[in-house]
């Protein structure tokens, strides 16, 4: 008799196999972008060197430099060549972000989603549908059901072999309530694999392999199994104990571990300094993080006590982001 594990997988797969025969390829619309100038290289390849992106004012040019401390706007992760950029408005992009679908079909929604340069939501970032990360990145959007995915969920496949497992993993949407085997959270859509009770979630497969902090001198490394066998681990940031079978960074130079949260925090998916245009003020006003000293919001005068808040440089002052109705984004 087939047992709930592999009833719950049976499931999965079919509720997956009628979604392939849509296809996860399938896109509605034009290009994201028309091209301005090509380079043609030795080999006879064209670049677009220069294009006019969907969602902004001005051309972006194509740039192949290390060593650039910025976010990508699509996906808010670090950016690195190649990529593009606007000179004008620090405005970045990765070539892999710029050649994004303009609409997908995802195994998680049973509608069609539309790519967005900003969630449409007030305070201008969402919570992904997936991982459950707080994002002011691109994403894909149903404004049926108000779904949201960022860029890091919707690039991940259905089924797929990852570094941390020895089987193939598969997206199962029966394991919502159950624990990852990474992390040990219960929330959120998870992968399983089909020959074990191995579990990982959207939000432990969307951590960047290699991660800065702060001001240490050398990045740190996910890795997914215990960095030696003393049978005592702890993390170097809270001086906490670290559960040997959950996953963590860890700088091999100076032999430095760091659970995940210690080293992102809650706001891995947010790029900071953003400015927005909102119809409450006449500045544009920039995304800040929480400072020590919190400001009153302009707007209804209490502190500013959550993560997330806008300030003006121009008047000196901050609102939440839950005071304000953002016009659109620069």
């Amino acid at each position: 008799m087939q047992n709930f594990e592999d009833r719950e997988f049976s499931e999965s797969s079919k509720t997956i196999l009628e979604y392939e025969d849509i296809g996860i390829d399938e896109y509605i619309g034009s290009s994201t972008f028309i091209v301005k100038m090509i380079k043609v290289e030795v080999d006879g390849i064209e670049i677009a060197t220069k294009i006019k992106y969907f969602s902004h004012e001005h051309d972006l040019e194509l740039i192949d430099k290390h060593g650039i401390n910025e976010k990508c706007d699509g996906c808010v992760r670090s950016i690195f060549p190649p990529f593009y950029t606007c000179a004008q408005c620090g405005f970045f992009l990765h070539k892999s972000c710029v050649e994004l679908s303009r609409k997908i079909r995802h195994p998680l929604h049973q509608h069609p989603l539309m790519l967005l340069p900003r969630s449409p939501h007030i305070q201008s970032f969402f919570v992904c549908n997936a991982c459950h990360h707080i994002c002011n990145g691109f994403l894909y959007h149903c404004g049926r059901c108000d779904f949201h995915l960022d860029v890091q969920c919707s690039l991940i496949p259905y089924m797929f072999k990852h570094a941390c497992h020895e089987h193939q993993l598969i997206l199962s949407t029966l394991s919502y309530y159950r624990k990852c085997s990474c992390c040990n959270s219960s929330q959120g859509y998870k992968f399983r694999c089909a020959d074990c009770d191995f579990i990982v979630d959207f939000k432990c497969l969307t951590l960047p392999y290699t991660i800065r902090y702060r001001e240490h001198e050398h990045p740190f490394t996910l890795c997914y199994t215990p960095e030696d066998e003393s049978g005592e681990y702890f993390c170097d940031i809270c001086e906490e104990k670290r559960d040997p079978k959950r996953w963590f960074y860890y700088c091999a130079d100076c032999l430095y571990p760091t659970h995940p949260k210690c080293i992102h925090g809650n706001l891995l998916n947010v790029k900071f300094e953003k400015a927005c245009t909102f119809d409450i003020h006449q500045h544009p006003l920039t995304l800040v993080p929480k400072i020590e000293h919190e400001p009153l919001c302009k707007k209804c005068g209490k502190a500013c006590t959550n993560p997330l808040s806008y300030e003006c440089v121009k008047c000196n002052f901050n609102f939440h982001a839950y005071c304000l109705r953002p016009s659109t984004t620069l």
